[in-house]
């Protein structure tokens, strides 16, 4: 009795460990890239994976702050733009900003 129980344990702990391990082995969802670059005083390049663009926030109507970093405050602002589609930040260093999103495929 003592045999059969300490057998279907170690059957049920094997099964656990080799679905435990498949499961890891799939990543979970797939991502897509982005770009951000600031570029000077109010000019930010966006590397999307379907296009480039050239943004000029002073033509789009936004004034950067008199006291405020520029690169700072524009890579800020390109974060929070693009976050609304869903994007979020992976890495940053002073003039550039990578993004991520997850796809469904």
């Amino acid at each position: 009795m003592k045999k059969s129980v300490i057998l279907v344990g170690l059957v049920v702990i094997s099964f656990g460990t080799a679905l435990l391990l498949r499961a890891q082995g799939r990543p979970s969802a797939r991502y897509e890239y982005a770009i951000v670059k600031w570029d000077g005083p109010d000019r930010l390049y966006y590397n999307l994976p379907d296009k480039f663009e050239l943004i000029h926030l002073d033509k789009g109507g936004i004034r950067i702050p008199k006291d405020s970093q520029e690169e700072e405050f524009c890579l800020a602002y390109a974060c929070n733009h693009l976050g609304k589609d869903g994007w979020e930040p992976v890495n940053l260093n002073s003039r550039r900003v990578l993004l991520r999103r997850a796809v469904n495929r």
